[in-house]
Order: structure tokens, then sequence, then C-alpha cells
């Protein structure tokens, strides 16, 4: 009987462990606005993660920099290398993709990121991370895009315009 329990319990605390280890590995805001269950609730049922004017979660605001878009696709290129992700890149299209392994688990996670000027001069960045596989990745898309913010944010005087890194 005590091996049932054993094993009972061991299959019960396994999966929550495995999801506690993964959301902290990922470093997600857990307890930033809208708030954990809304997070907990998202970092669970699903896969992908991107910038937009108007979020579900304010660190993934579309960022706006003063610097030109060349400068900027210049600036992101370098944080993609300096983050070891592998990429490739279309100056023209002013896109760069790369291919991330998430930490934890070694899975295939692709991100895109797209830069275009402003009317004001300056330029914007589109960027998009989702998983090749299963349906929730833990808050794993959401943390390459903090990642690759906060590189790029270190590369470009003045930072980012209303975005807080994490």
């Amino acid at each position: 009987m005590k091996i049932i329990v054993a094993l009972l319990v061991v299959l019960v605390l396994l999966p929550v462990l495995l999801l506690a280890s993964g959301l902290l590995a990922n470093r997600v805001p857990l307890m930033a606005p809208p708030g954990p269950l809304e997070r907990l609730r998202t970092y669970l049922t699903t896969n992908v993660a991107e910038t937009s004017p108007q979020p579900r979660f304010p660190e993934l605001a579309e960022p706006h920099f003063a610097a030109s878009p060349e400068r900027l696709f210049e600036a992101v290129g370098a944080a993609m290398d300096a983050l070891g992700w592998k990429r490739t890149s279309d100056p023209v299209a002013g896109e760069h993709r790369a291919v991330i392994a998430t930490p934890l688990w070694r899975f295939r996670d692709d991100l895109t990121a797209r830069v275009a000027r402003t009317d004001t001069g300056g330029s914007r960045l589109a960027l998009r991370s989702s998983s090749r596989v299963g349906r929730a990745d833990l808050g794993a898309n959401a943390r390459h895009i903090l990642d690759l913010l906060a590189e790029t944010s270190q590369r470009i005087k003045g930072g980012v315009n209303g975005v807080r890194l994490h």
C-alpha cells in the first residue's frame, strides 16, 4: 500500500514540478499585470508570443526606437548573435529570423524580427516567437522577446521608448 501511495504522490508531483521548473527557467513576470492567473492560463495554453500596439501583457508592447531602421536592424542582428541564436537575415525586407533552443527542454522555437521606419523618423520592431512543438510554451516565447529587447536596447543609445524590460 505504501508503494501505491508513493507512486501516486510522484505521479501528481512530477508534472507540477516540471511545470514549475519550466516557468522558473523562463523567468516569466508572473506577478505583473494582468495578474498570475491570466498569465498562467496563457503560458499553459499558447505557444506564441508577439509584440503589438495593444498587447495583452504590457511588456509585449511594440517597441519604438529613436534610431534609424538601418541602425536598429544592425543592433537586432548583433543582439541575436550575442544571445547565441542561429539567425538568417534579409536586409532588403528588414527582417531577421532566428532559431532558439529552449534552455530546459532544448525544443526549437522560431523568432522573427521585422524593422520598419516610423512616421517620426525613428523605427519600430515587430517581434513574433513561436514554438515548433506543443501547445504550451511556459512563457518561453515571451522570454525570447524580452531577452532580445534587452540585448537590443543595450546596443541602441536611448533604449526602447515606453517599454519596461524585465
